[in-house]
């Protein structure tokens, strides 16, 4: 349920409401409160029904009332009015700013991986993603430096200064990726309906931001309910698009950009594109990619290897320097993408904080 006060209520009226809440049994941590210029707008989080919608709508502080049937409605734009913003220890803003992370898909060497970060850092990337733990589905396959190489992404992260993201395959790691302060914690596609695995990480203490990957033929109902139970416990969620296995042969994924516009208008949360798993093709990432961000999308996820012949993991779909030539395009599609957005929203197109 959603309560906007009038343009007179003030402070007065908020504590007021917050008082006749509490004494529905709703207390002040269900509620998400926002201000702005003409409005203060009260989301009660959790299940609402039995409250008296008429009540409330009677207060002589309150403008509307309106009840929202969205299973994931903490994460709809009726609730939540704007974009979330997750704001990084250097500043960069994922949401508000353009949002371009690159870097191998595994972590070889120190070698390897400070090359190809000089190069990401040099092109345009705001963020370097380096995995440390590689599940493969040939298990005698490279699986990663583990722990050696987190610690590697710390100490890379120092020298070219950019915030790092690694994907956490197993609850049992958490000490690690706090120990090593990795910035953005991700959730790949395997673990996306990993449930207890979510909820463990909801309840980390001083948590970082987690990107969330929409595993293989994963609905959008059960990618926003993964979301959610992030969310509930850690409001710095990130989505990932990454596509889906199809039938043809040609394309190791499909990558689906309905979702993606679909989610930018509807919901709150910042969506991010892989066009590298997306489609598994080096020649198509760019492509895919560019259109990504034509879609809504705020940022990518492209592996970029300063030698992709000689990866260990994912050669086929890395970029090298053709990362380079896409930053400034993919700058150019998002600033455009940024001020249709801003159309939209003055038009209405976008879900509306206070609709019914």
């Amino acid at each position: 349920m959603i309560i906007q006060l009038k343009a007179s209520a003030g402070n007065t009226g908020l504590e007021k409401l917050v008082s006749h809440l509490a004494k529905d049994g709703v207390p002040r941590r269900r509620l998400d409160i926002f201000s702005g210029d003409t409005y203060t707008l009260v989301g009660i989080k959790g299940n609402a029904s039995k409250l008296d919608l008429g009540k409330y709508q009677s207060l002589d502080y309150v403008l509307t009332v309106h009840r929202i049937s969205d299973p994931f409605k903490e994460l709809s734009r009726q609730f939540h009015p704007g974009e979330t913003v997750v704001e990084l220890t250097n500043g960069h803003r994922v949401g508000r700013d353009l949002s371009l992370i690159a870097g191998p898909c595994a972590i070889e060497s120190r070698e390897q991986l400070f090359q190809t970060a000089e190069l990401v850092a040099k092109t345009g990337a705001n963020i370097l993603r380096g995995g440390a733990f590689k599940p493969r589905t040939i298990h005698r396959s490279f699986q990663g430096l583990g722990e050696d190489g987190l610690k590697l992404l710390a100490e890379v992260r120092d020298q070219v200064g950019l915030p790092v993201i690694s994907e956490i395959m197993d609850a049992r790691d958490i000490p690690l990726f706090v120990k090593y302060d990795i910035d953005i914690w991700q959730v790949g596609a395997r673990n996306c309906l990993n449930y207890a695995f979510l909820d463990a990480l909801s309840e980390v203490p001083n948590p970082k931001p987690v990107l969330l990957k929409r595993g293989d033929h994963v609905s959008l109902n059960e990618l926003l309910g993964a979301a959610l139970r992030l969310y509930e416990g850690n409001p710095q969620v990130i989505l990932c698009e990454r596509g889906d296995k199809t039938a043809d042969r040609v394309h190791r994924n499909v990558l689906n950009l309905n979702n993606v516009s679909y989610l930018k208008h509807h919901y709150h949360l910042p969506v991010i594109v892989d066009p590298s798993h997306g489609t598994g093709v080096r020649e198509l990432v760019v492509d895919m990619g560019l259109a990504g961000l034509a879609a809504g999308a705020d940022g990518l996820m492209v592996e970029v290897h300063h030698q992709p012949e000689k990866a260990l993991c994912d050669g086929a779909q890395s970029l090298s320097r053709e990362f380079g030539a896409m930053t400034p395009l993919a700058a150019a599609i998002w600033q455009a993408r940024t001020s249709l957005n801003a159309t939209q929203a003055d038009l209405g197109l976008l879900e509306d904080a206070t609709a019914a």
